[in-house]
């Protein structure tokens, strides 16, 4: 499930909201190793340009 949610997310990566959208499903069909993961992977391929989800989906607490 990993490795299809890394091909979803980088094949909407060209609309924020999109993005945001298929990231939220993924965290809740992913196993708990398997969310650690993805974090590192969006870190290393979408830092920058989505800082701003990243950190409100995957660190929720840390937005408010």
């Amino acid at each position: 499930m990993l490795e299809q949610t890394k091909i979803v997310l980088s094949n909407v990566s060209f609309d924020l909201g999109l993005f945001r959208k298929e990231l939220i499903k993924a965290l809740k069909w992913l196993q708990p190793s398997e969310v650690a993961a993805l974090k590192n992977w969006c870190s290393e391929n979408f830092s920058g340009r989505f800082d701003e989800i990243a950190s409100e989906v995957l660190h929720p607490q840390l937005s408010l």
